[in-house]
């Protein structure tokens, strides 16, 4: 897919209570969390746009996209921005994982032809839902499921979807590309690994 036909997503509608502080707004390798996942994403698609409500995030330049539904879950962030998005598909990245590689979102948009959701997979069959593409053709089917099943990973795996096995491609790709920043722990593990 070009870059016309693919919005971009940060997901940033979390509530932080684990970090204690706005994660999305701390400052990694000289960039805010959130900064860093919309230069991901930028060079691949028409546009970046920001899932979350909370207007903090203006600064960015990225329009505020809230959920339209009052259910709190990933899955509805998605739903929310694929209905709003004006392009066939949109990627989507959680802004809590900034080790993730502009090659892999790359190699998403090249391989979605054939399929409406790509996602990224590990050899234990575990797969990253909140770094994946989702094509406009799931919509209708996601509106249905949204009122039964808030479980994202439930949904792909009933939708036409490609595994990307990343864990068959070790030397092109970190191992710990999808750690989590959830605890100022975590924070600090990642802030260690690049001092």
């Amino acid at each position: 897919m070009n870059k016309q036909e693919i919005t971009g997503i940060v997901l940033a509608g979390g509530k932080s209570t684990r970090m204690g502080t706005d994660k999305p707004l701390l400052v990694w390798n000289g960039k805010t969390l959130i900064e860093n996942a919309i230069s991901l994403l930028q060079p691949l698609c028409n546009k970046v746009a920001i899932s979350s409500d909370n207007h903090a995030y203006s600064f960015t330049g990225c329009e505020i996209w809230p959920d339209i539904l009052p259910r709190q879950a990933p899955i509805v962030g998605i739903y929310s921005c694929l209905k709003r998005a004006s392009t066939e598909a949109i990627i989507v990245l959680s802004c809590d994982m900034p080790l993730v590689s502009a090659s892999l979102l790359k190699m998403m948009a090249e391989s979605a032809n054939d399929f409406d959701i790509v996602v990224p997979a590990h050899s234990n069959g575990a797969i990253e839902p909140l770094c994946a593409l989702y094509k406009h053709t799931v919509l209708n089917d996601l509106e249905l499921f949204i009122d039964k099943n808030l479980s994202v990973i439930r949904f792909i795996e009933r939708s036409k979807s490609l595994y990307l096995n990343i864990g068959s491609m070790p030397g092109q790709f970190p191992s710990n590309m999808f750690a989590n920043i959830n605890t100022p722990v975590d924070f600090d593990s990642l802030n260690n690994k690049i001092s």
